[in-house]
């Protein structure tokens, strides 16, 4: 039981290495944990190396529902699919129209400053800062994300959306901006794209709100890392 066990600490440092190589750890956790994750790998997989070379006969064995538990999370780590968080998961959790924690680097808006430079939770959180809508008509825009359908929206609007992740997969929170798409057809949900257009002024159901007027929506893959942190 101690050798499987042992094993099974070595096969699950490994799977955190290969996630590492692969780059479906920043599927998981924020970059800023990739490192310690990364040598946390390699210390399972050496101090099961090192161990499984001789037996301590003071030392406890394992329980059968430890292995177990070590041996189901090994087996998801190989056998599942790598995926990030997507247009299910956005659906289930909302997505908001700011993002969760404090409202910090707001960007100040120049027009030195290149459109492309500015992510959906710059606008978000500039929003936040600034609820007017007239403060940002005109400003040009480029963002990518997913797009999201909500039926509160009139039918030629969309949300593009990303999530943004504080810690880890689990506190992720999907955040997205308007925007009106006029004379063709949205793409279909969770599909990523490239939004270029411009802020202007509209009217729904009585209230002033902020939307991006689209000169373009352009099919994009999705970026090796799809979270904005």
């Amino acid at each position: 039981m101690e050798r499987i066990a042992s094993s099974l600490v070595a096969g699950f440092g490994a799977y955190l290495l290969y996630a590492y190589a692969t780059g479906a750890l920043y599927f998981y956790i924020h970059p800023i944990y990739v490192i310690p994750t990364v040598l946390a790998g390699v210390v399972m997989v050496a101090a099961a190396l090192l161990g499984s070379g001789g037996h301590d006969a003071g030392r406890g064995q394992p329980s059968r529902l430890s292995v177990l538990l070590w041996a189901v999370s090994v087996a998801a780590g190989i056998f599942l699919p790598a995926r990030p968080l997507g247009i299910t998961t956005a659906a289930q959790r909302g997505v908001e129209a700011m993002p969760l924690g404090r409202i910090d680097d707001v960007p100040e808006f120049s027009v030195d400053i290149p459109p492309e430079t500015l992510t959906i939770k710059d606008w978000v959180k500039a929003l936040r800062a600034d609820p007017e809508p007239e403060r940002i008509a005109g400003k040009p825009v480029r963002v990518v994300g997913f797009v999201y359908r909500d039926d509160r929206l009139p039918a030629d609007w969309f949300l593009v959306a990303r999530f943004v992740v504080q810690c880890c997969a689990v506190d992720a929170q999907p955040i997205g901006i308007p925007v009106r798409l006029i004379g063709a057809a949205i793409p279909r949900a969770g599909a990523w794209v490239v939004v270029g257009g411009a802020w202007e002024v509209a009217s729904v159901n009585g209230e002033r709100r902020a939307v991006v007027a689209a000169t373009a929506v352009t099919p994009t893959e999705r970026p090796d890392q799809p979270y904005l942190y």
